[in-house]
């Protein structure tokens, strides 16, 4: 067997809460009324809820990404009943996170991560909502020590759903430090590549902009090294703090898309793209069919709770993973 070095080692940080717990409901609740009203509908309970996911996650990744050093599952003094967890790392909020706790704040968590004891340097981001389909490579996600990303402009359309916001205080962190058509034509064929396919056609049309309009933001795995963390908080640390002081989500918050859009108008990463497939809970009232071609298929929360959707989505994914893990008691 060989033995991986520092270098060669990548892990996986998988963020994780059960919305149903009811101590963690009462702890929710007894902080909810000091939050903003600003942040209303980014403190809804749909943010929280775990739907089962997270087991076929794991079996994914034993059969479609063999070659993971640790995994690190992130909770708030939670632990799946039927995970091992001698297993995977189970790392709580109060090991890496500097804010207050507790944090009821995805940002918080995911812009603090790079903080987590014992974490490599190279490292995927994975949500609960996500399962592999097919094998993943490392190469898919780091070559030559350089993460693979998509660097694309995309106009953010303004709902009021808490991304917004988010990807466009990150793009304005951007805009200040860079002038774009310096970036565009210094790094032209990492704006435009043909492992984009049609993505790209989004940065041909905002190019009348002087400025960046936004960033495409792929909902998949995201790989990442503790040295970007580390960069964008020389340049963004008021911005960090300023979030990591949010209990809940705010208007004001930046997210690790904001340590990716830094980092890609620096050019420190490889041009490409996961093929995955993005569906919500509410797609499963029919049968969903995945193409063999997909290497990562997302589940997203649009708090559809119908009985034949939910049936239907455990029946895919225990279908395709019906086995145990080797990380399930």
């Amino acid at each position: 067997m060989k033995i991986l070095n520092e270098k060669e080692k990548i892990d996986v940080v998988i963020p994780w809460v059960d919305g149903s717990d009811p101590v963690w409901q009462m702890k929710k609740n007894s902080y909810m009324n000091g939050a903003s009203d600003s942040s209303d509908e980014m403190k809804s309970n749909n943010r929280f809820d775990d739907y089962g996911t997270l087991k076929y996650l794991f079996r994914s990744i034993e059969l479609y990404m063999p070659w993971v050093n640790n995994i690190f599952l992130v909770t708030d003094r939670q632990v799946p009943d039927w995970l091992d967890s001698t297993k995977v790392r189970v790392v709580d909020h109060t090991e890496f996170i500097d804010g207050k706790l507790p944090t009821f704040n995805s940002n918080v968590i995911v812009t603090s991560i790079y903080k987590i004891p014992g974490l490599s340097e190279k490292f995927i981001l994975l949500n609960d909502d996500c399962v592999l389909w097919n094998m993943n490579n490392q190469e898919d996600y780091f070559i030559n020590d350089m993460p693979v990303d998509i660097l694309a402009e995309n106009s953010i359309v303004p709902f009021q759903d808490g991304f917004f916001h988010i990807s466009q205080n990150g793009t304005a962190i951007v805009n200040k430090l860079f002038s774009k058509r310096f970036v565009m034509k210094k790094n032209l064929r990492k704006f435009f590549n043909l492992k984009y396919g049609l993505t790209q056609v989004r940065t041909l049309l905002s190019l009348p902009y002087g400025g960046f309009v936004g960033f495409y933001n792929p909902h998949f795995a995201l790989a990442y090294r503790k040295s970007d963390f580390l960069s964008f908080e020389k340049i963004g640390l008021i911005e960090l703090k300023n979030t990591w002081a949010n209990r809940f989500r705010e208007a004001t918050d930046i997210s690790d898309w904001a340590v990716r859009y830094y980092r890609n108008i620096k050019g420190n990463f490889v041009p490409g793209k996961l093929r995955g497939l993005y569906t919500t809970v509410g797609d499963f009232k029919d049968p969903v069919k995945v193409s063999s071609k997909v290497k990562m298929l997302v589940v997203n929360d649009d708090s559809v709770r119908d009985e034949v959707a939910l049936h239907n989505l455990e029946k895919t994914l225990n279908d395709k993973f019906f086995k145990k893990s080797k990380y399930e008691i």
